[in-house]
């Protein structure tokens, strides 16, 4: 009779810790599973616009023709909104003319919210980022 109390309470038990770890794995993968900024955004009377392409590909046209001009991004989104950017390759034919000013490897960081179907970009940061800061910064709408 003890013997097999002694094995219900063990296959209980062993039961509880496999449940608490899948719940713990589960947990983790939603952890590291963060969520993606998506769409097609148009900075506000300008021809400056933002492609969320992937889940972390981030693609920048400023002159709203990519066959001119785009500047391809890897990104990862932290808390508070808070994009973290650094330039994976330059395409189009002004590439070569940009390639000083922006170069492949630059790493810069900025502030995006979204409310309704308008995104405000601050806050741009980053070593020789100024650049980046005067066209990026500002309101943009979403392109459907």
């Amino acid at each position: 009779m003890m013997l097999r109390k002694t094995v219900k309470y063990g296959t209980v038990l062993a039961y509880a810790v496999l449940a608490v770890a899948g719940l713990a794995t589960a947990a983790d993968d939603k952890k590291d599973d963060k969520p993606a900024l998506k769409g097609v955004w148009a900075l506000k009377d300008s021809e400056l616009k933002l492609e969320f392409s992937d889940k972390d590909v981030l693609k920048i046209s400023p002159h709203g023709k990519d066959e001119v001009f785009l500047v391809v991004c890897k990104y990862t989104l932290e808390k508070e909104g808070l994009v973290k950017a650094k330039i994976t390759g330059l395409e189009g034919k002004a590439k070569d003319k940009a390639k000083e000013i922006l170069p492949v490897g630059l790493k810069f960081s900025f502030k995006w919210q979204v409310a309704d179907a308008t995104a405000t970009l601050d806050d741009v940061k980053g070593d020789n980022a100024d650049h980046l800061k005067a066209h990026l910064e500002g309101k943009y709408e979403e392109k459907k």
